[in-house]
């Protein structure tokens, strides 16, 4: 990008103000070593995409959707993050918890367990149901919603940015990474703001980080491989321990951007596989709800039902087991049995291999388990 341009961006954002004076700007990007006038106007350009380590979408989301710039301290972004008891109880103690488990949760019963409603909450509740024409479309809007909670898709996008935000990360109303109340952009929490949360890969960090990387190569003393053993050392700890800063190596929040860059990066990816689990453990529990109400209806159809969408959904551990044995000719998932081969969902028989084939079926295989909810079976509190 040409200076000019690369100045036009940096007139038109106030965190960049902030935190680079222009010619140390253009200096990250090579854009030479005449110092340009800080008071240079704006000049109408395309929307070109800035290229570079302060961020690369800066352009795009200038003043977007939302009506917010995701760049600065902002109290309108959602911070309250609602936790997943059922997904706690799951994670710690298993399918089955034993009797001494039980005990545990209930010693901790803040972390385990929803807070009951104050008297006040109870009240206005039941009292709402009396209040004319309120309380029949509120009991109207919880039947339909009970209705729909089987038949509705799991709003993966929705446990991602909850799980970002009970780590600190917090996003606005169209999925960008955004800089909530008394936030700052060069930090772990701030440094991807802009980016679309349920868009980002590993590949969205590491373009960053190259391009840090090169720059710091070329303006410090800095090796390769030393920046290497930085970013390898917090993808495995989450931490930076040495005592390297910006100061020392005569750079402008170059050095901290990277090492908050990969920090991001390992926080991003736990939260994405905890997301996943907890996305798995509810469809897991609702094909489990299906298998008891249908025991409790004694409705062999609903139990079929019930299996069948086993069988449909994508291999799943806490529904299939714990070894993928893979999906038959029929095109359905197999289940893992527990004793060393898989379960054809179809026919019950025995699936030796992981390609959910395997052997001629059995006429009885182990599959009767799963009628009653087998590996699904969850603890109901």
């Amino acid at each position: 990008m040409s200076p000019q341009n690369l100045t036009n961006v940096y007139n038109q954002n106030p965190t960049l103000q902030g935190q680079y004076t222009l010619q140390q700007y253009l200096d990250l990007f090579g854009g030479g070593s005449t110092p340009l006038p800080a008071t240079i106007q704006p000049v109408p350009t395309p929307n070109v995409p800035a290229t570079g380590i302060i961020n690369q979408n800066i352009n795009q989301y200038q003043g977007g959707g939302g009506g917010n710039n995701p760049y600065m301290p902002n109290s309108n972004v959602n911070t309250n993050y609602k936790p997943d008891y059922d997904f706690r109880q799951f994670s710690e103690y298993g399918m089955n918890p034993s009797t001494m488990d039980v005990k545990q949760m209930d010693m901790n019963q803040n972390y385990f367990n929803a807070p009951t409603p104050s008297a006040t909450q109870q009240f206005l509740s039941k009292a709402i149901n009396f209040v004319p024409g309120i309380g029949t479309v509120k009991r109207g809007a919880e039947f339909l919603g009970n209705a729909l909670k089987g038949m509705m898709p799991i709003n993966e996008r929705a446990i991602l940015e909850n799980e970002l935000r009970g780590s600190g990360v917090f996003t606005d109303d169209i999925g960008r990474i955004a800089i909530g109340p008394g936030g700052k952009y060069n930090t772990p929490e701030g440094i991807m703001a802009g980016y679309n949360a349920n868009q980002m890969t590993d590949k969205t960090f590491d373009k960053r980080t190259g391009n840090i990387g090169k720059s710091l190569q070329e303006k410090t003393s800095l090796t390769e491989q030393q920046i290497n053993d930085i970013v390898n050392e917090i993808a495995t700890t989450g931490k930076y321990s040495g005592t390297l800063t910006d100061e020392e190596l005569g750079v402008k929040n170059l050095f901290s951007n990277l090492v908050n860059v990969n920090m991001s990066k390992f926080n991003f990816k736990n939260q994405k596989k905890k997301s996943q689990d907890i996305r798995n453990f509810r469809e897991a529990k609702r094909i489990q709800d299906e298998l008891a109400a249908a025991a409790a209806a004694k409705s062999k159809a609903k139990a079929l039902a019930a299996i069948k969408r086993q069988g449909r959904a994508d291999y799943n551990p806490n529904i299939h087991g714990p070894n993928n044995y893979g999906r038959g000719s029929d095109g359905r998932q197999s289940f893992d049995s527990g004793q060393g081969f898989g379960v054809n969902s179809t026919t019950g028989g025995p699936v030796s291999n992981r390609t959910g084939r395997g052997r001629t079926d059995y006429r009885y295989g182990g599959r009767a388990s799963y009628f009653n909810g087998g590996i699904v079976s969850l603890r109901r509190r």
